[in-house]
């Protein structure tokens, strides 16, 4: 069941209102780079749920540095001592960067570079590619490589649920379900049909295809914006599988407990393409991210809102293409945080969703422990 809540303001902190106007800005602006037009003053406000827009025009003048950035996404660090807006930009000038004020409003503000973003399953690859596969007393183990029967991707087995007398196995839609398009009863196997190896274990049929929650693409006036990347999968034999995490050495068994990000917790996760990682989770995003997805028969953009970013630890990545799926946890193993399913070209950052939202997604089930370990 869920725990640690975090306690909720009566109304919008500045760091959230600041965040939400800025990005309306953005919007309006044609600052967003994977929109690459101006929006109307109705269609920002409303997109990046800001009530009103704060007069910002100030900060937007042909000297100064907002103007400039090409911008992916605005958050801000939820639950923080000292709160201050992250504006994460796809690219901009030194000089962008260097002219964009510390404080806006009375709210600290940073700008983060993050290059290209990426969502979608890891494509095929060389033999001499990454993959994990994991086991645990003979069972299978979660963050191993999965993919269906027939697709030529990999991504990773998050963790099992538990709902009612049934197991489940659980991942993003654009892992068990190719983005929409994996028939219901499709076999998933792990390891992935790809990262099959001399000295490994056979792809084998770990659960069959069930629900998702569907991934939809448009103008969000049209299509409601997406909130998750979710899907799960029935375990056809629970002797097969373990509700352990990576391997025997640095491994550890999936919390039974949730809890909600919040900026500046420390946190780790097994993937089939990076393995064990550790990361800090940076910001709250209420506002649109335009995610590109590419799978055989779904290449569209997607906006997302409300989720959360993790930034690596050190100069090693926290997730990769492949990832896709991984339960990202507490650093003490005590609480499962959220779902990995979308990260940056250079790995640095992933981008999560709350795990209580995605339980909630498949009628409350719950997180699985002390499966075959």
């Amino acid at each position: 069941m869920p725990n640690n809540p975090i306690a909720q303001p009566a109304g919008p902190s500045q760091a959230e209102t600041l965040a939400k106007s800025l990005a309306a800005k953005f919007l309006e602006n044609g600052n967003y780079e994977a929109l690459g037009t101006p929006l109307s003053h109705a269609a920002a406000t409303k997109y990046a749920q800001a009530a009103a827009i704060a007069d910002l025009d100030e900060y937007f003048g042909e000297e100064e540095g907002f103007s400039g950035l090409a911008v992916h996404s605005v958050g801000y660090t939820a639950g923080a001592e000292t709160e201050k807006v992250v504006i994460y930009v796809a690219r901009g000038s030194k000089k962008a960067l260097e002219s964009i004020k510390e404080e806006v409003e009375g709210v600290p503000v940073e700008a983060k570079v993050m290059g290209k973003l990426k969502a979608g399953p890891a494509p095929a690859m060389s033999a001499a590619g990454m993959s994990n596969f994991y086991e645990r007393n003979g069972r299978i183990a979660c963050g191993s490589s999965c993919a269906p029967s027939g697709q030529n991707y990999s991504g990773t087995v998050g963790g099992l649920l538990r709902d009612g007398n049934r197991i489940l196995a659980l991942s993003n839609n654009h892992v068990f379900a190719a983005c929409n398009h994996t028939p219901v009863g499709m076999p998933i196997l792990s390891p992935s049909t790809m990262d099959a190896r001399p000295g490994r274990r056979a792809p084998t049929e770990i659960c069959r295809h069930e629900r998702i929650v569907e991934l939809r693409s448009g103008d969000p006036a049209l299509v409601q914006m997406m909130r998750l990347d979710a899907a799960v999968a029935e375990v056809a034999n629970a002797a097969l599988v373990s509700s352990w995490q990576g391997n025997d050495a640095e491994g550890f068994d999936t919390p039974a407990a949730t809890a909600n990000p919040v900026s500046g917790l420390k946190v780790k996760k097994f993937g089939r393409t990076t393995g064990l990682t550790t990361g800090t989770v940076e910001a709250f995003v209420p506002t649109p991210w335009i995610l590109p997805y590419k799978s055989g028969k779904f290449s569209a953009t997607v906006w997302f809102s409300d989720t959360w970013t993790v930034r690596a630890d050190g100069a090693d990545p926290f997730a990769l293409p492949g990832d896709s799926g991984s339960l990202v946890v507490s650093e003490d193993g005590t609480s499962v945080i959220g779902l990995l399913f979308a990260v940056n070209n250079r790995g640095q950052y992933g981008i999560i969703m709350p795990i209580d939202q995605v339980l909630a997604a498949f009628g409350g089930a719950t997180m699985l422990s002390g499966h075959g370990i």
